[in-house]
């Protein structure tokens, strides 16, 4: 059962991780500073999974709304290359 943007921001961090694996669409990912950070959509928003590279540990997971951020994921996305134009 997927979880509305209210329920998934209340939820425990262990909560929030099993929802991104079992029903999360993964985008892209990008460094800053110590964390890698993955973008997943998830029930209609958008989701960041914040590792902690030297550890290669899960540190936070956060609702992304800020939409120059999530382009940030994009920027080296070629469109015309990926559909063969």
């Amino acid at each position: 059962m997927l979880l509305s943007k209210k329920e998934f921001a209340k939820a425990s961090l262990n909560k929030r991780y099993k929802a991104i694996l079992d029903d999360g669409e993964y985008i892209g990912a990008r460094l800053k500073g110590a964390h890698r950070i993955h973008l997943f959509c998830y029930n209609g928003f958008f989701v960041e999974v914040w590792i902690l590279v030297s550890f290669d540990q899960l540190h936070w997971i956060e609702i992304q709304n800020n939409s120059s951020i999530v382009a940030e994921y994009t920027e080296s996305v070629d469109l015309k290359k990926s559909l063969g134009l």
